[in-house]
Protein backbone atom coordinates (compact mmCIF):
# COMPACT_ATOMS: atom_id res chain seq x y z
CA UNK A 1 0.00 0.00 0.00
CA UNK A 2 1.24 3.36 -0.97
CA UNK A 3 1.88 5.43 2.10
CA UNK A 4 -0.46 8.89 2.74
CA UNK A 5 2.57 11.04 0.85
CA UNK A 6 1.71 9.68 -2.41
CA UNK A 7 -1.46 9.96 -2.40
CA UNK A 8 -1.44 13.75 -3.23
CA UNK A 9 1.16 13.08 -5.98
CA UNK A 10 -0.72 11.01 -7.37
CA UNK A 11 -4.54 11.91 -6.35
CA UNK A 12 -6.68 9.09 -6.88
CA UNK A 13 -5.60 5.03 -6.90
CA UNK A 14 -8.07 4.40 -9.78
CA UNK A 15 -6.23 7.03 -11.92
CA UNK A 16 -2.62 5.48 -10.83
CA UNK A 17 -3.59 2.17 -12.07
CA UNK A 18 -5.65 2.75 -15.12
CA UNK A 19 -2.59 5.23 -16.46
CA UNK A 20 -4.93 7.76 -17.57
CA UNK A 21 -4.04 10.97 -19.61
CA UNK A 22 -5.69 12.94 -16.71
CA UNK A 23 -3.19 11.09 -14.13
CA UNK A 24 0.19 11.82 -16.20
CA UNK A 25 -0.78 15.45 -16.21
CA UNK A 26 0.25 14.96 -12.46
CA UNK A 27 3.60 13.33 -12.82
CA UNK A 28 6.64 15.56 -14.04
CA UNK A 29 5.55 18.54 -10.99
CA UNK A 30 9.04 18.62 -9.41
CA UNK A 31 12.36 20.34 -11.23
CA UNK A 32 15.83 18.67 -11.16
CA UNK A 33 16.94 17.44 -7.50
CA UNK A 34 19.76 18.51 -7.28
CA UNK A 35 18.87 22.12 -7.99
CA UNK A 36 16.02 21.55 -5.27
CA UNK A 37 18.29 20.35 -2.18
CA UNK A 38 20.78 23.71 -3.22
CA UNK A 39 17.82 26.16 -2.47
CA UNK A 40 17.28 24.05 0.64
CA UNK A 41 20.84 24.40 1.46
CA UNK A 42 20.38 28.40 0.88
CA UNK A 43 17.18 28.57 2.92
CA UNK A 44 18.63 26.50 6.27
CA UNK A 45 21.55 29.24 6.06
CA UNK A 46 19.06 31.86 6.08
CA UNK A 47 16.54 30.37 8.95
CA UNK A 48 19.43 29.64 10.71
CA UNK A 49 20.66 33.48 11.12
CA UNK A 50 17.50 35.19 10.94
CA UNK A 51 15.24 32.72 13.47
CA UNK A 52 18.63 31.95 15.37
CA UNK A 53 19.61 35.92 16.11
CA UNK A 54 15.14 36.72 16.83
CA UNK A 55 12.92 34.15 18.05
CA UNK A 56 16.26 32.00 19.34
CA UNK A 57 17.45 35.19 21.51
CA UNK A 58 15.28 36.93 22.64
CA UNK A 59 15.63 35.54 25.90
CA UNK A 60 19.43 37.01 25.97
CA UNK A 61 17.99 40.64 25.43
CA UNK A 62 15.18 40.46 27.75
CA UNK A 63 17.04 40.81 31.34
CA UNK A 64 19.39 43.54 29.62
CA UNK A 65 16.07 45.35 27.99
CA UNK A 66 14.38 45.39 31.82
CA UNK A 67 17.22 46.52 33.48
CA UNK A 68 18.08 49.14 30.83
CA UNK A 69 15.03 51.07 30.71
CA UNK A 70 13.39 49.89 34.19
CA UNK A 71 10.48 48.17 32.74
CA UNK A 72 8.20 45.84 34.12
CA UNK A 73 8.04 41.86 33.08
CA UNK A 74 4.96 42.22 30.65
CA UNK A 75 6.91 45.35 29.10
CA UNK A 76 9.45 43.71 28.01
CA UNK A 77 7.80 40.59 26.83
CA UNK A 78 5.28 42.89 24.51
CA UNK A 79 9.17 43.44 22.62
CA UNK A 80 8.57 39.91 22.00
CA UNK A 81 4.82 39.34 21.40
CA UNK A 82 5.33 42.75 18.75
CA UNK A 83 7.64 40.91 16.83
CA UNK A 84 5.67 38.01 16.66
CA UNK A 85 2.34 39.35 15.65
CA UNK A 86 4.30 41.17 12.81
CA UNK A 87 6.01 38.55 11.75
CA UNK A 88 3.18 36.55 11.84
CA UNK A 89 0.56 39.28 9.84
CA UNK A 90 3.37 39.62 7.50
CA UNK A 91 3.81 35.58 6.13
CA UNK A 92 0.63 35.15 4.38
CA UNK A 93 1.10 38.21 2.57
CA UNK A 94 4.82 37.17 1.94
CA UNK A 95 3.31 33.80 0.48
CA UNK A 96 0.81 35.42 -1.76
CA UNK A 97 3.52 38.19 -3.08
CA UNK A 98 5.27 35.05 -3.53
CA UNK A 99 3.95 33.88 -6.67
CA UNK A 100 3.12 37.31 -8.35
CA UNK A 101 6.68 38.83 -7.92
CA UNK A 102 8.76 36.67 -7.11
CA UNK A 103 10.73 35.07 -4.04
CA UNK A 104 13.51 36.78 -4.69
CA UNK A 105 12.29 40.67 -4.04
CA UNK A 106 10.02 39.27 -1.58
CA UNK A 107 12.65 37.34 0.73
CA UNK A 108 15.67 39.81 0.51
CA UNK A 109 13.79 42.97 0.99
CA UNK A 110 12.27 40.92 4.24
CA UNK A 111 15.85 40.38 5.02
CA UNK A 112 16.79 44.23 4.89
CA UNK A 113 13.71 45.06 6.98
CA UNK A 114 15.05 42.54 9.33
CA UNK A 115 18.23 44.48 9.51
CA UNK A 116 16.99 47.80 9.68
CA UNK A 117 14.66 46.88 12.51
CA UNK A 118 17.83 45.99 14.90
CA UNK A 119 19.83 49.10 13.69
CA UNK A 120 16.67 50.99 15.26
CA UNK A 121 16.51 49.38 17.82
CA UNK A 122 20.34 48.92 19.15
CA UNK A 123 19.77 53.12 19.38
CA UNK A 124 16.79 53.51 21.25
CA UNK A 125 16.37 55.00 24.17
CA UNK A 126 13.10 53.81 25.68
CA UNK A 127 11.36 50.16 25.97
CA UNK A 128 8.59 51.58 23.22
CA UNK A 129 10.59 52.56 20.27
CA UNK A 130 12.62 48.98 20.70
CA UNK A 131 9.24 47.20 20.77
CA UNK A 132 8.34 49.72 17.64
CA UNK A 133 11.80 48.27 16.01
CA UNK A 134 11.17 44.60 16.60
CA UNK A 135 7.93 44.52 15.20
CA UNK A 136 9.82 46.19 11.99
CA UNK A 137 12.09 43.26 12.22
CA UNK A 138 9.31 40.86 12.12
CA UNK A 139 7.69 42.03 9.11
CA UNK A 140 11.17 41.47 7.77
CA UNK A 141 11.40 37.54 9.10
CA UNK A 142 8.09 37.01 8.14
CA UNK A 143 8.82 38.01 4.79
CA UNK A 144 11.90 36.10 4.27
CA UNK A 145 11.28 32.86 6.76
CA UNK A 146 9.23 30.24 7.50
CA UNK A 147 5.86 30.64 4.93
CA UNK A 148 7.87 32.00 1.90
CA UNK A 149 10.57 28.81 3.04
CA UNK A 150 8.50 26.08 3.33
CA UNK A 151 6.23 27.08 0.35
CA UNK A 152 9.20 27.47 -1.77
CA UNK A 153 10.80 24.38 -0.70
CA UNK A 154 7.39 22.06 -1.23
CA UNK A 155 7.80 23.69 -4.94
CA UNK A 156 11.51 22.24 -5.57
CA UNK A 157 11.20 18.72 -3.43
CA UNK A 158 9.65 16.30 -4.49
CA UNK A 159 6.90 14.70 -2.26
CA UNK A 160 8.31 11.65 -0.70
CA UNK A 161 11.19 14.17 0.14
CA UNK A 162 9.22 16.32 1.62
CA UNK A 163 9.79 15.52 4.94
CA UNK A 164 13.17 15.08 5.38
CA UNK A 165 13.54 18.82 3.00
CA UNK A 166 11.61 20.18 5.50
CA UNK A 167 13.82 18.95 8.23
CA UNK A 168 16.51 20.40 6.90
CA UNK A 169 15.15 23.59 6.55
CA UNK A 170 13.89 23.71 10.37
CA UNK A 171 17.38 22.45 11.35
CA UNK A 172 19.14 25.71 10.13
CA UNK A 173 16.64 27.44 13.15
CA UNK A 174 18.23 24.42 15.09
CA UNK A 175 22.00 25.34 14.05
CA UNK A 176 21.09 29.23 14.86
CA UNK A 177 19.80 28.43 18.05
CA UNK A 178 22.40 26.90 19.09
CA UNK A 179 25.10 28.99 17.99
CA UNK A 180 23.71 32.67 18.50
CA UNK A 181 22.42 32.88 21.70
CA UNK A 182 25.73 31.81 23.15
CA UNK A 183 27.79 34.46 21.40
CA UNK A 184 25.23 36.85 21.74
CA UNK A 185 25.46 36.22 25.49
CA UNK A 186 29.40 36.45 25.71
CA UNK A 187 29.07 39.34 23.24
CA UNK A 188 26.49 41.23 25.70
CA UNK A 189 28.28 40.74 28.43
CA UNK A 190 31.71 41.83 27.30
CA UNK A 191 30.00 45.06 25.12
CA UNK A 192 26.56 45.49 25.84
CA UNK A 193 23.01 44.69 24.12
CA UNK A 194 22.85 47.90 21.65
CA UNK A 195 26.61 46.12 20.11
CA UNK A 196 25.00 42.73 20.14
CA UNK A 197 21.95 43.59 18.13
CA UNK A 198 24.32 46.31 15.72
CA UNK A 199 26.86 42.70 14.84
CA UNK A 200 23.00 40.71 14.55
CA UNK A 201 22.04 43.84 11.89
CA UNK A 202 25.86 43.52 10.04
CA UNK A 203 25.23 39.67 9.46
CA UNK A 204 21.89 40.14 8.03
CA UNK A 205 22.85 42.67 5.66
CA UNK A 206 26.12 41.22 4.86
CA UNK A 207 25.18 37.39 4.79
CA UNK A 208 21.15 36.99 4.21
CA UNK A 209 20.75 39.39 1.66
CA UNK A 210 22.85 38.42 -0.95
CA UNK A 211 22.06 34.53 -0.28
CA UNK A 212 18.45 35.22 -0.68
CA UNK A 213 19.20 37.59 -3.89
CA UNK A 214 21.02 34.51 -5.00
CA UNK A 215 19.23 31.81 -4.41
CA UNK A 216 15.67 32.62 -3.20
CA UNK A 217 13.65 31.67 -6.70
CA UNK A 218 11.35 29.26 -8.02
CA UNK A 219 11.90 26.36 -10.36
CA UNK A 220 11.80 27.31 -13.92
CA UNK A 221 8.55 24.64 -14.87
CA UNK A 222 6.83 24.22 -11.11
CA UNK A 223 4.32 21.56 -13.33
CA UNK A 224 4.49 19.52 -16.83
CA UNK A 225 0.69 18.65 -18.00
CA UNK A 226 0.19 16.37 -20.87
CA UNK A 227 -0.05 19.69 -23.04
CA UNK A 228 3.17 20.76 -22.64
CA UNK A 229 1.81 23.95 -20.64
CA UNK A 230 2.93 24.84 -17.46
CA UNK A 231 -0.36 25.30 -14.96
CA UNK A 232 -0.47 25.77 -10.97
CA UNK A 233 -3.90 25.31 -11.24
CA UNK A 234 -3.59 21.44 -12.53
CA UNK A 235 -2.36 20.55 -9.34
CA UNK A 236 -4.52 18.69 -7.27
CA UNK A 237 -6.37 20.65 -4.55
CA UNK A 238 -9.68 22.21 -3.32
CA UNK A 239 -10.30 25.74 -3.39
CA UNK A 240 -9.66 27.87 -0.88
CA UNK A 241 -13.36 28.45 -0.16
CA UNK A 242 -14.02 24.57 0.39
CA UNK A 243 -11.19 24.25 2.32
CA UNK A 244 -12.29 27.48 5.22
CA UNK A 245 -15.50 24.90 5.41
CA UNK A 246 -13.17 21.83 5.76
CA UNK A 247 -13.83 20.69 9.71
CA UNK A 248 -10.20 18.73 9.00
CA UNK A 249 -8.43 22.26 7.66
CA UNK A 250 -9.67 23.72 11.15
CA UNK A 251 -8.70 21.26 13.01
CA UNK A 252 -5.37 21.53 11.51
CA UNK A 253 -6.09 25.10 13.08
CA UNK A 254 -6.19 24.54 16.72
CA UNK A 255 -3.11 22.16 16.55
CA UNK A 256 -1.74 25.31 15.50
CA UNK A 257 -2.99 27.41 17.90
CA UNK A 258 -1.88 25.33 20.58
CA UNK A 259 1.56 24.23 19.48
CA UNK A 260 2.57 28.10 18.75
CA UNK A 261 1.46 29.04 22.66
CA UNK A 262 2.98 26.72 24.19
CA UNK A 263 6.19 26.70 22.04
CA UNK A 264 7.04 30.43 21.94
CA UNK A 265 6.04 30.83 25.61
CA UNK A 266 8.63 27.92 26.51
CA UNK A 267 11.33 29.47 24.06
CA UNK A 268 11.15 32.80 24.98
CA UNK A 269 11.35 32.38 28.43
CA UNK A 270 13.45 29.08 29.12
CA UNK A 271 16.52 31.50 29.68
CA UNK A 272 15.35 33.67 32.30
CA UNK A 273 13.26 31.08 34.27
CA UNK A 274 16.67 28.84 34.35
CA UNK A 275 18.44 32.08 35.31
CA UNK A 276 15.40 32.55 37.73
CA UNK A 277 16.00 29.40 39.97
CA UNK A 278 20.15 29.98 40.21
CA UNK A 279 21.63 28.69 37.01
CA UNK A 280 24.16 31.78 35.04
CA UNK A 281 23.22 33.38 32.14
CA UNK A 282 25.62 31.17 30.47
CA UNK A 283 24.84 27.97 31.69
CA UNK A 284 20.97 29.02 30.65
CA UNK A 285 22.33 29.74 27.34
CA UNK A 286 24.16 26.31 27.12
CA UNK A 287 21.22 24.24 27.93
CA UNK A 288 18.99 26.40 25.66
CA UNK A 289 21.82 25.30 22.85
CA UNK A 290 22.23 21.49 24.05
CA UNK A 291 18.28 21.47 23.43
CA UNK A 292 18.37 23.00 19.61
CA UNK A 293 21.46 20.81 18.96
CA UNK A 294 18.83 17.49 19.97
CA UNK A 295 15.97 19.41 18.14
CA UNK A 296 18.75 19.46 14.91
CA UNK A 297 18.70 15.46 15.35
CA UNK A 298 15.38 15.14 16.07
CA UNK A 299 14.51 16.73 12.59
CA UNK A 300 16.82 14.36 10.47
CA UNK A 301 15.26 11.25 12.69
CA UNK A 302 11.54 12.32 11.88
CA UNK A 303 12.01 13.31 8.31
CA UNK A 304 12.94 9.82 8.08
CA UNK A 305 10.62 8.15 9.83
CA UNK A 306 7.90 10.44 7.64
CA UNK A 307 8.93 9.03 4.48
CA UNK A 308 8.14 5.50 5.88
CA UNK A 309 5.84 6.06 8.62
CA UNK A 310 2.14 7.77 8.89
CA UNK A 311 3.08 11.28 10.15
CA UNK A 312 -0.10 10.94 12.65
CA UNK A 313 1.21 8.68 15.15
CA UNK A 314 4.58 10.46 14.82
CA UNK A 315 2.86 13.74 15.39
CA UNK A 316 0.82 12.28 18.19
CA UNK A 317 3.46 10.53 20.08
CA UNK A 318 6.17 13.40 19.69
CA UNK A 319 3.54 16.25 21.35
CA UNK A 320 2.97 13.26 24.10
CA UNK A 321 6.54 12.93 25.16
CA UNK A 322 6.82 16.86 24.90
CA UNK A 323 4.04 18.31 26.80
CA UNK A 324 5.08 15.81 29.91
CA UNK A 325 8.54 17.22 29.42
CA UNK A 326 7.80 20.38 30.63
CA UNK A 327 6.00 19.46 33.62
CA UNK A 328 10.01 18.17 34.99
CA UNK A 329 10.75 21.84 34.85
CA UNK A 330 8.64 22.46 37.44
CA UNK A 331 11.50 20.44 39.39
CA UNK A 332 14.28 22.71 38.07
CA UNK A 333 15.13 24.11 41.68
CA UNK A 334 14.65 20.58 43.55
CA UNK A 335 17.64 19.85 45.44
CA UNK A 336 18.06 16.32 44.73
CA UNK A 337 16.63 16.23 40.84
CA UNK A 338 16.49 19.83 39.52
CA UNK A 339 19.58 18.90 37.02
CA UNK A 340 18.47 15.53 35.96
CA UNK A 341 14.86 17.26 35.31
CA UNK A 342 15.90 19.88 33.40
CA UNK A 343 18.31 17.87 31.20
CA UNK A 344 15.55 15.17 30.69
CA UNK A 345 13.05 18.69 29.14
CA UNK A 346 15.97 19.68 27.35
CA UNK A 347 16.20 16.48 25.46
CA UNK A 348 12.58 15.28 25.61
CA UNK A 349 11.27 18.88 24.42
CA UNK A 350 14.14 19.87 22.37
CA UNK A 351 13.69 16.73 20.24
CA UNK A 352 9.91 17.04 19.93
CA UNK A 353 8.97 21.05 19.79
CA UNK A 354 9.63 21.50 16.08
CA UNK A 355 8.28 18.61 14.99
CA UNK A 356 4.74 20.06 14.55
CA UNK A 357 6.34 22.66 12.08
CA UNK A 358 8.19 19.90 10.44
CA UNK A 359 5.72 17.97 9.63
CA UNK A 360 1.95 19.92 10.05
CA UNK A 361 2.78 21.28 6.64
CA UNK A 362 2.10 17.26 5.34
CA UNK A 363 -0.49 16.69 6.81
CA UNK A 364 -2.14 19.62 5.72
CA UNK A 365 -1.08 19.06 2.23
CA UNK A 366 -2.76 15.71 2.36
CA UNK A 367 -6.37 17.38 3.73
CA UNK A 368 -6.47 20.39 0.82
CA UNK A 369 -3.80 19.17 -1.51
CA UNK A 370 -1.33 21.07 -3.51
CA UNK A 371 -3.29 24.06 -5.65
CA UNK A 372 -4.07 26.43 -2.64
CA UNK A 373 -1.67 25.48 -0.29
CA UNK A 374 0.88 28.12 0.21
CA UNK A 375 -2.35 30.65 0.63
CA UNK A 376 -3.96 28.17 3.22
CA UNK A 377 -0.70 27.39 5.09
CA UNK A 378 -0.77 31.36 5.49
CA UNK A 379 -3.68 31.81 6.70
CA UNK A 380 -3.27 28.84 9.06
CA UNK A 381 -0.17 29.73 10.28
CA UNK A 382 -1.76 33.46 11.03
CA UNK A 383 -4.51 32.23 13.28
CA UNK A 384 -1.94 30.39 15.00
CA UNK A 385 0.81 32.76 15.39
CA UNK A 386 -1.64 35.54 16.33
CA UNK A 387 -2.75 33.64 18.78
CA UNK A 388 1.10 32.07 19.79
CA UNK A 389 2.27 35.59 19.53
CA UNK A 390 0.66 36.53 22.60
CA UNK A 391 2.15 33.65 24.95
CA UNK A 392 4.86 35.80 25.84
CA UNK A 393 3.15 38.02 27.12
CA UNK A 394 0.40 35.91 28.97
CA UNK A 395 3.81 34.44 30.81
CA UNK A 396 4.83 37.67 31.62
CA UNK A 397 1.57 38.75 33.13
CA UNK A 398 1.82 35.67 34.71
CA UNK A 399 5.00 36.29 36.11
CA UNK A 400 3.92 39.40 37.62
CA UNK A 401 0.87 38.31 39.24
CA UNK A 402 1.97 35.02 41.14
CA UNK A 403 5.69 35.76 41.23
CA UNK A 404 7.18 32.37 39.69
CA UNK A 405 6.66 30.66 36.58
CA UNK A 406 5.02 27.39 37.43
CA UNK A 407 1.26 28.05 36.47
CA UNK A 408 2.72 29.47 33.17
CA UNK A 409 4.39 26.54 32.47
CA UNK A 410 1.64 24.11 33.29
CA UNK A 411 -0.62 26.02 31.02
CA UNK A 412 2.17 25.51 28.37
CA UNK A 413 2.31 21.87 28.97
CA UNK A 414 -1.19 21.54 28.87
CA UNK A 415 -1.78 23.23 24.82
CA UNK A 416 0.94 20.78 24.20
CA UNK A 417 -0.82 17.91 25.37
CA UNK A 418 -4.07 19.31 23.80
CA UNK A 419 -2.82 19.26 20.91
CA UNK A 420 -2.88 15.46 20.49
CA UNK A 421 -6.60 15.74 20.10
CA UNK A 422 -6.89 17.62 16.79
CA UNK A 423 -3.89 15.26 15.66
CA UNK A 424 -6.42 12.33 16.41
CA UNK A 425 -9.31 13.78 14.82
CA UNK A 426 -7.95 14.42 11.61
CA UNK A 427 -8.35 11.88 9.25
CA UNK A 428 -6.06 12.29 5.74
CA UNK A 429 -6.76 11.77 2.68
CA UNK A 430 -7.51 14.15 0.04
CA UNK A 431 -10.72 16.03 0.29
CA UNK A 432 -11.58 16.06 -3.22
CA UNK A 433 -10.22 13.82 -6.49
CA UNK A 434 -7.92 15.32 -9.00
CA UNK A 435 -10.69 15.46 -11.29
CA UNK A 436 -12.76 17.23 -8.99
CA UNK A 437 -9.88 19.53 -8.61
CA UNK A 438 -9.52 20.50 -12.03
CA UNK A 439 -13.03 21.13 -12.71
CA UNK A 440 -13.09 24.07 -10.23
CA UNK A 441 -9.66 25.73 -11.31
Amino acid sequence: MNNSHDAVAQPTAGQTANNSPHTQAYVHIYPDQRQAWIVVAAMAATMCILFGTTISSFGVFIPALTQTFTSTNEQTANVATAFMVAMTLAMPLAGWLLDRIGPRTVMSAGALLMGAGYLMASVSHDINTVTLAMALSGIGVGASTYIPAIALVMRWVELKRQGLALGVLLSGGSIGTMIFPILLTYMTELHGWRFAMQTIAAITLLLCVPLLLWLARLPSKTLTGTDGQHSVQQLAGVSILKALRLPRYWLWIALQVLMSFSTLGIVVNMIPYLVSVGYSQQEAATLFALKSAVGLGGSFLFGILSSRWNIKPILMIGMAIGGFSVFTLLLANDPTFGFSAVLFFTIAWGATFNLVNQLSPILMEETVGQRNFGALLGIGNLIGGLAGAFSPKMVGYLLDTTGTYSLALILCAACMLAAVIPIALQRTGLAVSAKDSAKSA
